[in-house]
C-alpha cells in the first residue's frame, strides 16, 4: 500500500462521545452513566460525535474497551539527555519522542510512536512507528492487536519502511485522575508499561461528570444578602488588551481571540445577575501534537457582602460573594490531531462557587476593578476563573 494511502488509514476520527456525561466515583475506573452533565447544545459548536466513525472502519476489526479509554491519549518527550528507543537506537543531544493513541467505541484503535534526534552516527535520525487494529482491555491489560503495522526509518545510511506484522502490543495500564495545565480542566493520565517504552499518557478531551463534586459553603464563608452593587452593573475584562467578543451568550456565537499577552475573559453584572466567560488556548500546554483550546461560560445569580471598607476612605472594599450558576457551557475546540479536529459545544452542570472578592473604585489611585481570590475549596470549573481572577472596568 502506498504509503499516503496508508497515512489516510491511519487518520482516525475517534473522539469521546458526550450524550451521556460521566459519572464520578472514588476509584480511577470511572465509568460512564447516562446523566444531564453531558449534553451538546452550543449554537455554532457541533456536539461531540460518536466515536464510532473513522475512514475505512469496516476494514479494522473490532475490540472492547470501557468507555473511559474512548478518546485521544497522547504524551510527548523531549530531553538534551540520552534516549534510547524501542528499537535499539540511540539518540543524544535532541533526544526524545511523541505518542498518540486514539481509540473508539467499537474498540477500533490508532497508536503512533514517533522518535527523533541526532545519533553517533547520523545528524538527523527519527523512527515513526504506526498500526490500527482492535484494543481489548482485560484487567488492567490493554491489548492492541494491529490489523497493520509499519515502522518508517529515516537515517544517514538507510532510508526504509518496515512492515512489522500483527504481533500484538501488549500494555499493562493505571488510569488516575489528572488536570490539564492551563485553567485546571479535569482529565485522566495513563501510565502505560510493557511497550518500547514506558509511557504517562494524557488524555485530551475527557467527557464532563454527570455529577461534580459541589463544595459546601465554608464554614468560614460569610454569605451576604446584596445584589451586586450598583458601583458593579457592567462589563469587567481580564485587561485593556482583552478581546469581550470572543463568545456572545444570546446567539451563541464564538471566535477564540488572538494570543496578545492579554487574558481573554470578561464579567458582568447586570441587576442581580452575572455572567463570566473565558478564553483559553493550549490549555494542553506540552502534553502532546493535538491541541486543546476552551471557552468556559456560566451566568446565575450573585450575593455580596462586604466585610471591611479598607483605610475607611469608600474606595477599597474587600468581602464574600457567592455566584451560584443556573447555566453553564464549554466550547472545546481539537485543533492539529488530523480528522480530529472540530468545534465541540458541551453543556455543563451549573455550580454554586464562593469568593473572596476586593474592589477598587477609579478614586482608589488606578483603574476600577474587582479581584476573585480563590481562598475557599473549588467548584468543578472554578479554576478557569481563579487564573485569571482580576478585572478591569470596561464601559
Amino acid at each position: 500500500m502506498p504509503r499516503r494511502a496508508l497515512a489516510l488509514l491511519f487518520a482516525l476520527a475517534l473522539h469521546a462521545g458526550c450524550s451521556g456525561a460521566r459519572e464520578r466515583t472514588d476509584g480511577p475506573d470511572a465509568g460512564v452513566a447516562s446523566g444531564d452533565g453531558g449534553s451538546s447544545t452550543v449554537d455554532g459548536g457541533g456536539g461531540l460525535p460518536d466515536a464510532g466513525a473513522l475512514p475505512d472502519a469496516g476494514t479494522l476489526p473490532t475490540g472492547s474497551i470501557p468507555a473511559e479509554l474512548v478518546g485521544i491519549w497522547q504524551e510527548t518527550r523531549a530531553s538534551a539527555g540520552e534516549y534510547t528507543n524501542g528499537w535499539g537506537q540511540d539518540f543524544d543531544v535532541t533526544s526524545g519522542f511523541s505518542v498518540v493513541l486514539k481509540m473508539n467505541s467499537e474498540g477500533q484503535y490508532y497508536f503512533a510512536h514517533f522518535a527523533s534526534g541526532v545519533s553517533p552516527s547520523c545528524a538527523a535520525v527519527s523512527y515513526f512507528d504506526q498500526s490500527v487494529g482492535a484494543a481489548t482491555l482485560v484487567g488492567n491489560v490493554l491489548t492492541l492487536q494491529p490489523a497493520q503495522r509499519r515502522l518508517d526509518i529515516q537515517d544517514c545510511q538507510d532510508p526504509r519502511s518496515v512492515d512489522l506484522g500483527s504481533e500484538p502490543i501488549v500494555l499493562t495500564i493505571q488510569l488516575q485522575e489528572a488536570h490539564h495545565p492551563v485553567g485546571g480542566l479535569r482529565t485522566l493520565s495513563m501510565s502505560a508499561s510493557g511497550g518500547p517504552v514506558p509511557l504517562d499518557l494524557t488524555l485530551l478531551l475527557m467527557p464532563p461528570l454527570a455529577n461534580p463534586p459541589q463544595p459546601a459553603q465554608p464554614a468560614d464563608f460569610v454569605l451576604g444578602t446584596d445584589l451586586p452593587y450598583q458601583e458593579l452593573q457592567g462589563q469587567f475584562v481580564g485587561a485593556q488588551g482583552t478581546d469581550a467578543t470572543f463568545f456572545d451568550p444570546t446567539t451563541g456565537a464564538f471566535h477564540f481571540p488572538e494570543l496578545n499577552g492579554s487574558p481573554h475573559s470578561w464579567l458582568r453584572f447586570n441587576g442581580a445577575r452575572y455572567e463570566v466567560a473565558i478564553a483559553l488556548q493550549n490549555v494542553n500546554y506540552f502534553e502532546g501534537v493535538c491541541k486543546l483550546d476552551v471557552i468556559f461560560y456560566e451566568t446565575g445569580e450573585a450575593l455580596f457582602a462586604i466585610l471591611e471598607d479598607v483605610g475607611g476612605q469608600g474606595n477599597h472594599f474587600v468581602g464574600h460573594t457567592r455566584f451560584a450558576a443556573d447555566h453553564a457551557l464549554m466550547i472545546a475546540r481539537i485543533r492539529n490531531c488530523d480528522d480530529d479536529d472540530g468545534d465541540y459545544g458541551i453543556e455543563l452542570v451549573p455550580q454554586t462557587s464562593y469568593y473572596r472578592f476586593i474592589y477598587y473604585t477609579a478614586a482608589s489611585g488606578g483603574s476600577e476593578r474587582i479581584e476573585l481570590p480563590c481562598n475557599f475549596p473549588e467548584s468543578e470549573y472554578q479554576s478557569f476563573i481563579c487564573g485569571d481572577n482580576s478585572f478591569v472596568r470596561r464601559d
